[in-house]
Formats: structure tokens, C-alpha cells, sequence
């Protein structure tokens, strides 16, 4: 076997492993977004939880200061 017949087997095998390679590239890629995106969502969840949480607790508050916004009136108007 001479050169001039191994080279296109060279070049043709050289050629097919930079595309195997730039496929693996692509797809780490494409994996890490999956993991971005995933990462968003429980980042979302979370917040979601929090924000409900903060909500109960200032619902909580303002039923509490209603109740002893009227008990300071009765007393109010007891004193009276």
C-alpha cells in the first residue's frame, strides 16, 4: 500500500471522528440545558413555595390586627 491510498483512508477516518467528536460537544451542550431548565423549574417551585408562605403569614398578621383593632374600640368605648 502506497500513500497516495492510505490518505483518503486517513482523511476519511480523521473527517468521521471530528464529526463524532463535534456531536459529543453538541450534545453536552443540549444536556447542560436540560439541566438548566430543570434547575429554573425547582428554583420556580421554590419560589412559588415562599411567596405563598410569606402570603399565609401577612394574612395571618392582618386578621390579627383586625381582631385587635376591635377589641381597642370596645375597650374604647367601654372607658366611655
Amino acid at each position: 500500500m502506497n500513500f497516495q491510498t492510505l490518505a483518503p483512508i486517513i482523511g476519511c477516518s480523521a473527517t468521521i471522528g471530528g464529526v463524532i467528536f463535534q456531536i459529543g460537544k453538541q450534545s453536552e451542550k443540549l444536556d447542560g440545558l436540560n439541566f438548566k431548565v430543570e434547575a429554573q423549574e425547582k428554583k420556580q417551585s421554590f419560589d412559588n413555595q415562599k411567596i405563598c408562605e410569606i402570603h399565609e403569614t401577612v394574612t395571618t398578621l392582618s386578621n390579627d390586627i383586625t381582631y385587635i383593632r376591635r377589641e381597642v374600640h370596645e375597650i374604647k368605648q367601654s372607658l366611655k
